[in-house]
């Protein structure tokens, strides 16, 4: 609990990247066609979802290292797509393979104004198959990563995870209210990013943060899309601007914040800077097609031009 990390040199993984893994296929359009009609396709990509696997791919690239626990695939064409994915980028995922399981499989389809409209195919079946990493797993992990909508199976890694001294952050997109309390996440978490830029989402930001914050979490991270982004922490807000973009694909836009504010705050970066790099690296993500492999100093460069404010929480 708490704002308190530890720094990268600890033994162990440092990063526990834990979710459902599911093979992404995305569509690039100019804009979404109306019923019955079609739309000219720009770029087809194939990827890797969800959050976990994505966020593990990135800080993997940057040198950290990671552990992806996620739920398997199977021996078919999706699932030999995810492996060849998920191995490109340099995380292992040979033990996820099960003979005769269905490999999950989403379909985004991303216009030219940042929007995301998708189908998936996320059996109940599959997701039973998401099991929660032990001590054995997380013990002298610097950090361990979640999403909300994983399932129970993430309230139990989280427990875990405190109960051992790790921190946790959650994503809880924009589900800050309802599922927070509901999935039993907030109390063992260190961390919470929340998306405002989905069609739920309601509420001032500062507000948002305070009360998480007030609820014992140490660090939150707000994503407003192209309205920018804050951190709060330490009884402070950083407000930053979003850079200026040609928007391609914001596809996993939110786990690109993620991982870029992971990668601050376990290099134990002010709170500023950490802002500045999330909001900088999930704004050039969107410029690209799949997973930004962008360096360090790619990232930096563009964060040291955006503006941002500090006030009192």
């Amino acid at each position: 609990m708490g704002d308190s990390l530890r720094p990268a040199e600890d033994s162990g993984p440092d990063v526990v990247c834990f979710g459902f893994l599911t093979h992404s296929l995305l569509l690039m359009v100019e804009d979404l066609p109306p019923p019955n009609g079609g739309a000219a396709m720009k770029e087809s990509v194939e990827t890797v979802g969800d959050d976990a696997a994505i966020i593990s791919c990135i800080l993997t690239n940057w040198g950290v290292r990671t552990n992806l626990i996620s739920s398997p695939f199977g021996d078919d064409y999706y699932g030999h797509r995810i492996r060849e994915h998920l191995e490109s980028w340099g995380v292992d995922a040979g033990q996820r393979l099960v003979e005769g399981f269905e490999t999950p499989l989403e379909v985004a389809i991303l216009d030219a104004q940042g929007g995301r409209t998708y189908f998936q195919r996320r059996e109940p079946s599959a997701l039973a198959e998401l099991r929660a990493p032990g001590v054995a797993e997380l013990a002298g992990a610097g950090m361990l990563y979640v999403d909300w909508y994983d399932g129970k199976s993430v309230a139990e890694a989280a427990a875990t995870a405190s109960a051992l001294g790790v921190p946790v952050f959650v994503n809880l997109e924009s589900r800050y209210e309802e599922e927070a309390s509901r999935s039993g996440l907030l109390p063992h978490a260190s961390i919470c990013q929340v998306s405002m830029d989905e069609p739920e989402a309601t509420g001032r930001p500062e507000d948002i943060a305070r009360s998480l914050i007030d609820r014992g979490v140490g660090t939150v991270l707000v994503t407003q899309g192209e309205r920018g982004s804050l951190v709060a922490g330490a009884g402070w807000v950083y407000r930053v601007r979003s850079p200026a973009v040609e928007i391609v694909d914001c596809f996993g836009a939110g786990a690109a914040y993620s991982a870029a504010a992971i990668y601050g705050m376990r290099n134990v970066w002010p709170l500023e800077r950490v802002a500045r790099f999330a909001a900088a690296y999930s704004g050039l993500k969107c410029e690209v097609s799949g997973i930004a492999g962008l360096t360090i100093a790619e990232i930096q460069k563009t964060a040291d031009t955006l503006e941002s404010t500090r006030s009192r929480l």
